[in-house]
C-alpha cells in the first residue's frame, strides 16, 4: 500500500491544473471573446454563464454516475469534452461556436474535483483531513499562480494564448491521470 507522500502528489497537482483551468476560463474568457470575436461585454458574460451552467449541470449528473462508472472512464470522457471544447473555442469563427466550446469545457472540467477528492478520500481515509488540506492548498496555489501567469502571457503575447495555456493544462492533466491509473488501476 502506497504511503501519503508517494501518491498524493498526482491528485494534488492534477487539481493544481484543474483550478488553474477553471480560473483562466472564468477570468480571461470575456477578454478573449471581445478581442478574438468582437463579442460585446454583455454577450461575453452570458457565454461565461453558460460555461458555468455546463459545469454545474454535469456535476449534478456526476453525483449518480460516480457510483456506477469507474474513475478512469469518467476522466477519459471528461478529457474528450475538454479537448473538443478547447478545439471549438480556438477555431471559433462565431459567438455561437465559442459558446458551444465553453459549454464543452465546463462539462469537461466538472469531474476533476469529485474524482480526485474521491481518490484522496478513498486512499487516505485515516489521514483524510491532512490529505484534503494539502491537496486543496496546492490546488489554490495553482489557481493563483497560473491565473497570474496567464495575465503576463496575455499582456506580452496576446489573449489568443488563452487556448494555448488551456491545451497545456489539459495535457498535464491527462499525463497525471494516466500516472494515477497505472499506479492505482482505478
Amino acid at each position: 500500500h502506497l504511503q501519503w507522500p508517494h501518491l498524493s502528489w498526482c491528485p494534488a497537482f492534477f487539481l493544481f491544473c484543474q483550478t488553474s483551468f477553471e480560473a483562466i476560463i472564468n477570468n480571461w474568457t470575456t477578454i478573449y471573446l471581445f478581442h478574438e470575436l468582437s463579442v460585446p461585454g454583455g454577450k461575453a458574460l452570458y457565454a461565461l454563464s453558460l460555461y458555468v451552467a455546463g459545469m454545474a449541470t454535469m456535476r449534478l449528473i456526476l453525483g449518480s454516475i460516480l457510483r456506477q462508472v469507474s474513475y478512469s472512464k469518467i476522466m477519459m470522457l471528461s478529457f474528450a469534452f475538454l479537448l473538443a471544447g478547447c478545439l471549438v473555442l480556438k477555431f471559433s469563427s462565431s459567438y455561437v461556436m465559442a459558446v458551444g466550446g465553453l459549454m464543452l469545457i465546463g462539462i469537461g472540467l466538472a469531474a476533476g474535483f469529485p474524482v480526485m477528492l474521491g481518490l484522496v478520500g478513498d486512499r487516505f481515509a485515516e489521514l483524510s483531513g491532512t490529505a484534503f488540506s494539502v491537496v486543496l492548498t496546492i490546488a489554490l496555489v495553482g489557481n493563483m499562480t497560473v491565473n497570474f501567469l496567464m495575465g503576463l502571457i496575455a499582456e506580452r503575447y496576446g489573449i489568443q494564448h488563452l487556448t494555448t495555456v488551456s491545451f497545456t493544462l489539459l495535457s498535464i492533466m491527462i499525463l497525471l491521470s494516466f500516472i494515477l491509473q497505472k499506479k492505482l488501476n482505478f
